[in-house]
């Protein structure tokens, strides 16, 4: 049976294509204007019953419409509201009409819209499974968001990347962001707080590429860098993990982690860097055995 806000919908589509194609509409009025607002009440109608990617089609006439009338900042709102139809059904879509809103943007000189747009199409390609892409969207929207000096934005972005390369094995562009945000977050009255969770990363990351030696260096620039460091729990496991690798100690290293999990439970990320360092540290203790 036909849903007629579907037969709706399409009979609007249907009267926005005929207006384009008429010769006369030119001499009775704006024929893009008239196109634009039927293409946009079909993909609303087209929503509603949530025919995602015909609501995505009607969506993107709309856009190339507003492009006709030199309507840029139009023609993105409306790539927008199509690439969130399509992201139902259709990411790669999605991703390709978001590309077209982040162009448009940067013509309009507006980064920090851009830098969002970029954040979306981030998360899309994560969802995907595409590390790889991910971490370069991402790192695109912390260029966008440091172009217009939003620096703790731009920091959430870069601890993305920085995520991702930790759990796809590039430790070491993992530690130099980490790093790198922490340092920035030093500046900060707000962001200080975080500065420990992000050093505790950077070292665990060192450890999980083998780099016992650089790990125990950096734990004492990590010290300098930041005097309160030592003091806090997330410094405590830090040196007590390292401590144990270069012991190799594998029930110290496991009992420290247990005591820590108890009272400030670890984040999958730490959780899994532990895991990796873990393995590392069995492989070490084998091997001399």
């Amino acid at each position: 049976m036909a849903d007629p806000v579907v037969d709706k919908a399409n009979k609007l589509i249907a009267q926005g294509d005929k207006k384009l194609a008429s010769w006369m509409a030119s001499f009775t009025g704006n024929k893009y204007e008239d196109a634009e607002e039927l293409y946009t009440k079909a993909a609303n109608q087209l929503k509603v019953a949530k025919s995602w990617d015909a609501a995505g089609k009607a969506f993107e006439k709309a856009a190339q419409c507003h492009l006709k009338l030199g309507s840029p900042h139009d023609a993105a709102r409306s790539y927008q509201d199509a690439a969130l139809c399509y992201k139902k059904t259709n990411a790669s879509q999605a991703v390709m009409l978001y590309k077209e809103v982040v162009s448009i943007q940067i013509d309009l000189g507006r980064f920090s819209t851009a830098a969002k747009t970029q954040k979306e199409i981030g998360e899309l390609y994560e969802a995907e499974g595409d590390a790889e892409k991910a971490k370069d969207a991402f790192q695109t929207a912390a260029d966008y968001y440091q172009a217009e000096e939003q620096n703790s934005s731009a920091n959430q972005m870069l601890l993305k990347v920085a995520e991702l390369c930790a759990g796809s094995a590039d430790y070491t562009r993992a530690v130099e962001i980490f790093e790198q945000v922490a340092i920035a977050s030093l500046e900060s009255n707000l962001l200080k707080f975080s500065v420990k969770n992000y050093l505790l990363s950077a070292g665990l990351c060192r450890l999980a590429s083998g780099e016992g030696g650089a790990a125990v260096s950096s734990l004492e620039r990590y010290n300098n860098m930041d005097a309160t460091f030592a003091q806090t729990r997330e410094g405590e496991l830090l040196r007590d993990v390292v401590a144990a690798v270069e012991a190799n100690d594998e029930e110290a290293f496991t009992e420290k982690v247990r005591a820590y999990d108890e009272i400030s439970r670890l984040d999958a990320q730490k959780t899994s860097l532990l895991l990796e360092v873990k393995k590392k540290l069995k492989e070490k203790v084998e091997d001399i055995c």
